[in-house]
This record gives C-alpha cells, sequence and structure tokens, in this order.
C-alpha cells in the first residue's frame, strides 16, 4: 500500500439511475445514517486493498453521512500527510478531489486551514466571503457556495483533514458542524487503524526481505567456503569485492553464485 508519490482515490462513476445528480454513493452494501457510521469506519481496514481504497471509501462515507445531517448533497474532498512520503489526497468526485489536490499548489483552503488552524474551518457564503483569494475562484467554479474543513486527530508522524462542499449558501450550521466533529472522530479512529496496520505490513515485508537476503549471502558463502577452502570471513570478502565491482548488491551476488549451481538456487522457507 505504501507509496512515495502523491496518491489520488477518484470519486464517481456515472450517477446511477434514481440518484440525486451530484450526491456521493455510499460503499457497496451500506446504509449510513448519522448514528450507524462507525458501524462502517472498518470498512477502511477490512474493505480496502491499498490506502487509497481506504481514502476513497472514508471519503464517500463521510459524504453520505453529512448528506443525511443537511438532508441536501454534500461531497468530500481530504487529504493525508505523513513523513517521509507526499501527501495523499481523495475526492467524491473529479471535482472534489481536483480541489484537495489544489490545496497543495495554492497553499489555502479548507484542509490547509482545518490542519494549520484550530481544526475546524467554515465558509457558508463563498461568493461573499474574502479568504482563500487563490483558491476560491475555483469553489465558485465549481459550483459550491458552502464549505466546511475539520482535521482528524491522527498519531505523532501523520495529519489528515476532511473538507465538505455543498451547492447551496449556509448549508453548515452549528448543528451540522457538530455531528460533522462526531464524525470526524470515529473516522480519525478507523483512519489511525489502517495506518497502523500499513505500517506492521510494511515492516513485515522488511523483515521477510531482510531474512531472505541474508539467507542467500549464508548459503553462497557456504559454496564459496566448499569451493576455496576458505573461512567465513574470506568468503564473504569474496561477496563484498565482487559487490564493489559490479555495483550490485550483496544479494544479487550472491544470488547469482546460487544460480551457477548444477540444480539452480535452492529454495528457502521464506519462498512461497
Amino acid at each position: 500500500m505504501a507509496s512515495h508519490q502523491t496518491q489520488h482515490a477518484a470519486g464517481h462513476s456515472p450517477t446511477p439511475s434514481g440518484q440525486t445528480p451530484g450526491q456521493s454513493q455510499a460503499p457497496a452494501g451500506t446504509e449510513i445514517g448519522t448514528g450507524s457510521a462507525a458501524g462502517y469506519i472498518p470498512d477502511l481496514a477490512t474493505g480496502a486493498k491499498s490506502l487509497a481504497d481506504s481514502l476513497d471509501i472514508l471519503t464517500r462515507t463521510a459524504s453520505v453521512t453529512l448528506s443525511r445531517l443537511t438532508d441536501s448533497p454534500v461531497e468530500c474532498g481530504m487529504m493525508l500527510k505523513r513523513v517521509k512520503s507526499l501527501p495523499a489526497t481523495a475526492g467524491t468526485t473529479m471535482q472534489t478531489a481536483r480541489l484537495a489536490r489544489l490545496e497543495q499548489e495554492v497553499a489555502e483552503g479548507p484542509l490547509t486551514e482545518a490542519l494549520t488552524g484550530n481544526g475546524t474551518v467554515a465558509m457558508n457564503h463563498v461568493p461573499s466571503d474574502f479568504r482563500w483569494a487563490r483558491y476560491r475562484p475555483h469553489l465558485q467554479q465549481a459550483g459550491f457556495d458552502s464549505v466546511l474543513g475539520l482535521r482528524l486527530r491522527l498519531d505523532d508522524g501523520a495529519e489528515a483533514a476532511l473538507a465538505f462542499f455543498a451547492p447551496g449558501v449556509q448549508a453548515f450550521p452549528l448543528q451540522v458542524i457538530a455531528g460533522a466533529r462526531n464524525f470526524a472522530e470515529l473516522a480519525a479512529r478507523g483512519l489511525r487503524l489502517v495506518l497502523e496496520l500499513q505500517t506492521t505490513i510494511i515492516r513485515a515485508s522488511d523483515l521477510q526481505s531482510a531474512l531472505e537476503s541474508r539467507t542467500s549471502i549464508d548459503i553462497a558463502c557456504g559454496v564459496i567456503m566448499a569451493q576455496n577452502r576458505c573461512s567465513y570471513n574470506e568468503a564473504i570478502a569474496i561477496i563484498a569485492k565482487a559487490s564493489s565491482h559490479r555495483n550490485l548488491k550483496l544479494r544479487k551476488v550472491a544470488e547469482g553464485i546460487l544460480e551457477k549451481l548444477p540444480g539452480g538456487a535452492p529454495h528457502t522457507h521464506f519462498e512461497h
């Protein structure tokens, strides 16, 4: 799941028959109300194959939840920032995904202000608001007159925010903002779980790779020791010298030695 490039969980397929235009579709097989969103937060981990999938599920769940709170269509975008990774963005539609990415370019907007301010920012009449001079025209072009940004409180080394977009003015009064904050708390728990699982998977993969590398090197050393009647340290020195001359990693040199054996490279118990 990990990636060092900006990830984008794009939004929707064409609007299904009977669905309100512009309104996000809930994850397949779910029906999310203001009181039941908690039951679907685990889907961020169990229903996703990648981080991009998890962000897509989160934005769609957020969109449906806020649409029911406001009783009108609400779209969602989000941004996730992690140490040593470029920001990941997602959106329920192409427009909201683009607005999330745009904030990285103009350094302003609901996601940026939610992350750098007190965690909540609302703009309930975009045409008359003077904030975000570089970002606001894109909101108007997309047809959104109200926007709400909320920070998701994650563990150290990661931060995220959700942005909700509505076509009408005054779409996010105080009672809706309160409900959105409750959802954000649940969403943060789910996203923390996703990031913890991702870290565990990466560490396990790195450990397996390290074990496989060490095993290949040790077997290759055994081959060299038998062929040259030398010590382990001398065998390692031979592999290291070849690695330096060929500009290859020790593991690659070791694998090359093993592939030349009469029966080919032996299989280790780490391989499947």
